[in-house]
């Protein structure tokens, strides 16, 4: 998906992909040459002069790491935007954020970095969403709703008028949120209830 994005924004030739799963090793996807592992990055970039780094990564967490790798080599992440998303003019969307087919972002919406926002998401006005969040496919934000960073909303989830999902939390696929949810915190059914939460350790807990 994101190497048709990269093709009708203009980002071309392209040099490759890196990957550290060791069977894609010398493949290519779509045409794009598997170039090798992660590490192989910083002698990529000066070899092929490389500027853009596009982070096809679901995971936030991984996400995050990689988009930190790739600026610390003074890679710079573009903004990926599908022609058929809706996207208002006085919306903003920050770097390495991608929009894909049929999603709608709304008037003075604000989008974290490195954020992704999935097929026919909804996002409606004044939403502020932090970095490394992943708004799953046909999730409806409305207006208002505040999303913490790295933050992971799953498919079809739906959030009412003005709530706030606190930083790390999950919103289960198909979710209603009708209050606000802690950081660190996975919801799920409806309306969404709490299940469990995570440690500052990773460990997750039983609520």
């Amino acid at each position: 998906m994101l190497l048709e994005l990269m093709d009708r924004a203009g980002i071309c030739p392209i040099a490759g992909m890196v990957d550290d799963n060791p069977r894609l090793h010398g493949t290519k996807i779509d045409g794009i040459p598997v170039l090798g592992p992660i590490d192989r990055l910083p002698g990529l970039v000066r070899v092929h002069r490389i500027h853009r780094a596009v982070i096809a990564i679901g995971d936030n967490n991984a996400r995050r790491k990689f988009a930190e790798h790739a600026r610390s080599l003074g890679l710079r992440l573009p903004v990926l935007i599908h022609p058929n998303a809706c996207v208002s003019p006085t919306a903003h969307l920050g770097d390495g954020t991608v929009v894909m087919a049929g999603a709608v972002i709304a008037a003075h919406a604000r989008i974290g970095e490195v954020a992704i926002v999935n097929t026919r998401a909804s996002i409606d006005h004044d939403c502020m969403i932090g970095d490394y969040v992943h708004i799953g496919p046909g999730v409806t934000l409305a207006g208002s709703v505040t999303l913490g960073n790295g933050v992971f909303v799953g498919t079809g989830a739906n959030i009412i008028p003005d709530m706030c999902i606190g930083d790390d939390s999950i919103v289960g696929a198909g979710a209603t949120v009708i209050r606000d949810v802690p950081s660190n915190t996975v919801v799920v059914g409806c309306p969404a209830r709490p299940i469990r939460t995570t440690t500052p350790t990773g460990n997750v807990q039983r609520v």
